[in-house]
């Protein structure tokens, strides 16, 4: 039952963060969402917004500020949908994601919390310029080409300068692109109208003389692609996509218009050769000490199989490989297994194999070929396992699961049905995208 309406005035007190940054407070039980408040504050809100189980609010006036708040060094926070913990300072932000995902094992797992080991989440030195690639929309303010973030909630687009979390290299290129359509007096998109031709351009950049720029087209169009193959860097492509209602920002294929059409990725010792479309970490530096820590819990010592599901381009197991007697990797996305295994060969590691398709029809092949796992490693989608493989999994065949992930709800409620044959050993929270309230999550579990 709803004890607020909208165009209320409350007192609030902000007892924690939610999933998305916002402060959430209690008004007689009911949960009233703040953007911009740090728990420990007390603040005047004015209710928005009211749903069923919840309300929203906008800050009056603060009674009582957290001493954990701090002037956000980017002009645009509260303005775009990114970085909505700038204002909170950063050791107190790696606070609150642990404390996010303590409270969805308090929310959602049937076992007693209080047995479960949290380690102290793992910070990143670098809170600024670690991404090292950029999806953002192209629009024609009139007098230039402008790009920009999606303000929070809604299609409309706020107009970014720089973006302090993205790395000089992205900055720079990005500069260069919308001067050289300026210049070039691009057809750029117009959302109202439906007309123009450039949507929007995808950077990826890890070296200075080495980058990666896609445009997303709304057709193809000769004369747009005689000028976009100009650009002058390492690699220049375009991507036909014309569903305005889809989330996807590619088309179904890209091409290579100019240059080459992968860029070489670094992680660590390893090299790879990256497409416009292929996944890969945004943060390196956190991504190494991610799969450092993977390999700490798993505990290998050159004896051991390791099965890498949902292994997508193989980084983990290929970071693995040298500590595992084998590593086998299973995703069902083909492309990904492709390059998986050309980068096993790239760097020449030859105990690592990767295979394309459903996970357990492959469990059964290894079996009979000889291959049973010591360690599961597992980094899902947000939505968690797979069905078919949590029922493999409760048959306990497994000794040690290391599973990655970053819903910390989707995997306690994954752990809910392991818990009977699987002890939960520990769980970490690395911050692999400080000042968003991104949170990765590694659970270690070992048979009962």
């Amino acid at each position: 039952m709803n004890t607020v309406s909208t165009g209320d005035l409350v007192l609030l007190t902000i007892k924690r963060l939610g999933i998305n940054g916002e402060g959430i407070g209690y008004y007689k039980r009911q949960a009233i969402f703040v953007d911009g408040t740090i728990p420990g504050e007390v603040i005047e809100i004015k209710v928005t917004d009211v749903y069923d189980k919840y309300a929203v609010g906008i800050v009056t006036k603060f009674k009582k500020t957290s001493p954990a708040r701090i002037e956000p060094a980017c002009p645009y926070f509260g303005k775009c949908g990114g970085c909505t913990l700038q204002h909170i300072a950063y050791p107190m932000q790696l606070n609150e994601k642990q404390n996010m995902v303590i409270e969805a094992f308090n929310r959602y797992f049937d076992g007693d919390v209080s047995k479960i080991k949290f380690n102290e989440p793992i910070g990143a030195k670098n809170i600024f310029g670690y991404r090292n690639k950029t999806s953002l929309p192209l629009r024609f303010d009139g007098e230039k080409v402008v790009s920009g973030l999606y303000a929070k909630d809604t299609n409309k687009l706020v107009y970014v300068d720089k973006c302090l979390i993205e790395n000089s290299i992205i900055q720079n290129t990005l500069k260069e692109v919308l001067n050289y359509l300026t210049k070039n007096n691009a057809s750029i998109y117009n959302p109202h109208l439906h007309t123009g031709i450039i949507r929007e351009v995808v950077i990826r950049g890890f070296k200075e003389d080495e980058v990666q720029v896609t445009f997303i087209l709304t057709k193809e169009d000769k004369a747009t692609i005689s000028y976009l193959k100009k650009f002058p860097c390492a690699s220049v492509n375009y991507s036909i996509n014309n569903d305005f209602k889809s989330p996807e920002i590619f088309g179904k294929d890209v091409k290579c218009i100019a240059g080459m059409e992968k860029i070489d990725g670094i992680l660590g010792n390893l090299k790879f050769s990256i497409s416009p479309k292929a996944f890969f970490q945004l943060n390196i530096e956190q991504t190494l000490i991610l799969y450092d820590r993977i390999r700490q819990l798993a505990n290998l010592d050159g004896t051991q199989n390791v099965l890498d599901c949902y292994c997508g381009i193989g980084t983990i197991g290929l970071k693995l490989a040298p500590f595992a007697k084998e590593v086998r990797g299973i995703d069902i996305n083909k492309d990904g297994i492709n390059d998986a295994n050309l980068f096993a060969k790239q760097n020449g590691i030859k105990n690592a194999k990767f295979y394309a398709g459903n996970i357990l029809p492959h469990l059964d092949q290894f079996k009979e070929k000889g291959f049973e796992p010591d360690v599961l490693v597992v980094d899902p989608p947000r939505k968690g396992l797979d069905q078919n493989l949590i029922r493999y999994l409760q048959k306990g065949l497994i000794k040690n699961i290391i599973y990655v992930s970053c819903n910390p709800s989707t995997l306690v409620k994954n752990l809910n049905h392991l818990n009977k044959v699987y002890k939960i050993k520990s769980v970490d929270t690395i911050d692999l995208m400080p000042l968003s309230s991104h949170i990765e999550v590694i659970c270690a579990l070992s048979h009962k």
